[in-house]
């Protein structure tokens, strides 16, 4: 049966152009709905709310998730069945620790097995990761809450920062635009698409050209694309072309040297936001940036001791899918809650990423794991465009570097010497000059690439 969606996709492009321009003037009271603003309205009481507040809500909903999982979910009823336990047993965040960890292998392996059998195939959506921390996961997530990526959680986020909701904005991120095209603008979302893609010194003047024609308040996109366009208006003598009111940092790790580049160029604060793409945890940065928040009203977030590794694994609950469950998901991440308030007087709690996620960390000769996250290259010498590293063997890692015309021996030797202080004999690097940095399929620029084989029971490769 042909579906609205499919007949859309089969309409000549200038058509679609013309059918969103008017789709866009429709009031997004009556595009979003009356649920979409409920939720808003209960997201902007429920950040108040007081720590026992939030957990009393967590083990609310968690009893209602659970019940629904053993109803009607093939691979929870079977595992509740396998552990003795029933839905009842479940009655407060601190009993989850009663039910098994889930893990991503066994996602792929019982796909269908964890949808639920009460969601039909026109009630759910298919999401996929991006696959940065080894193969991506399918994932199917309640269609009714989608509301074509108006987000009531992060609207409240971008809130935080003075954004209205539906407001003008610019994502540089992992856009297809047609060939020869930089940017686009969709009037459905009301935001000026940039391609992370196709970002380049020698066109950064189409960029530029985008942000004036769309008179944009705010700036979304991955750190390491950011920080690049920085460094290409920079080489191309062009300052600030639109003045932001801020900058929204996501999918990778936001590090202190591409925070302070950032809102030095854009005279404005970074906000830091992380994500997944199995929406089970959110960690929010607030006008106060004194950390992440994490979002109780959104999941459950449990910070497991690993004996092995020595980290905290970030087990997490998400209250919002009820079309798959994922229950004690090991999100893969590493962090730490913060033993301390924040200013701003939410009831979330600080924490923070741990080097961020686990592949962040290089494995020395001696197994060791050395947090790359933290190595300041950019604050060593300013000629250089991008770098990265890269381990396929222990002990063993490649730094590949785009260089600026100005750079000298100089500049090596301060790398090098930096590098010895960081490993000393731990780790043999060999420093690579290169005209490409890697990026993943969907345009992610992280800063360390671990390739090892071999994974031990916490899933640090070896």
């Amino acid at each position: 049966m042909l579906t609205a969606f499919d007949a859309y996709k089969k309409i000549p492009g200038g058509v679609k152009d013309t059918l969103k321009w008017v789709y866009s003037r429709v009031p997004l009271r009556l595009r979003l709905g009356e649920e979409f603003f409920r939720q808003c309205r209960f997201l902007e009481e429920s950040q108040w709310w007081s720590a026992q507040e939030l957990e009393n809500y967590q083990s609310e909903q968690l009893r209602l998730l659970v019940r629904h999982a053993y109803d009607h979910v093939p691979y929870y009823h079977d595992l509740f069945k396998s552990a003795n336990l029933l839905p009842d047993d479940i009655g407060s965040v601190k009993d989850l620790v009663k039910i098994p960890v889930l893990t991503k292998d066994m996602i792929r392996n019982n796909l269908e097995r964890l949808r639920a059998r009460n969601f039909r195939d026109n009630e759910v959506v298919k999401l996929y990761t991006s696959g940065t921390t080894g193969k991506p996961l399918t994932l199917y997530y309640n269609k009714e809450r989608d509301y074509l990526n108006f987000d009531p959680y992060i609207w409240r986020y971008f809130g935080w920062a003075g954004q209205k909701l539906g407001g003008r904005a610019a994502k540089l991120s992992a856009w297809t635009l047609p060939p020869g095209k930089v940017y686009s603008y969709n009037p459905v979302r009301n935001l000026l698409l940039l391609s992370a893609y196709a970002l380049s010194e020698s066109n950064v003047k189409e960029y530029v050209e985008g942000l004036k024609r769309y008179s944009v308040n705010y700036l979304v996109g991955y750190p390491s694309s950011i920080e690049l366009m920085v460094k290409f208006l920079k080489a191309k003598g062009i300052s600030r072309p639109v003045n932001l009111k801020g900058v929204f940092c996501h999918s990778e790790c936001l590090h202190d040297w591409q925070r302070a580049g950032i809102e030095e160029f854009w005279g404005c604060k970074c906000f830091d936001w992380y994500g997944l793409e199995e929406r089970v945890i959110l960690g929010v940065e607030c006008e106060q940036h004194k950390g992440l928040h994490l979002c109780s009203d959104y999941g459950i977030t449990e910070f497991e001791d690993d004996q092995k590794s020595g980290f905290k694994r970030i087990i997490a609950t998400s209250l919002t899918n009820y079309a798959m469950p994922l229950i004690r998901y090991d999100t893969g991440d590493v962090g730490y809650l913060l033993n301390e308030r924040c200013s701003c007087k939410r009831g979330f709690p600080l924490f923070c990423l741990q080097g961020g996620r686990e592949k962040s960390f290089a494995i020395g000769k001696d197994g060791a794991h050395i947090p790359v996250a933290n190595i300041d290259i950019p604050n060593v010498t300013n000629h250089i465009v991008q770098f990265q590293f890269a381990q396929k063997k222990r002990g063993v890692m490649e730094l590949r570097i785009i260089k600026k015309s100005e750079f000298q021996e100089t500049d090596l030797e301060k790398i090098q010497k930096k590098l010895e202080e960081k490993f000393g004999g731990n780790m043999d690097i060999e420093i690579i000059f290169t005209e490409h940095i890697h990026q993943t399929k969907n345009g992610k620029t992280s800063i360390y690439i671990q390739e090892i084989k071999k994974e031990n029971s916490y899933g640090i490769r070896n």
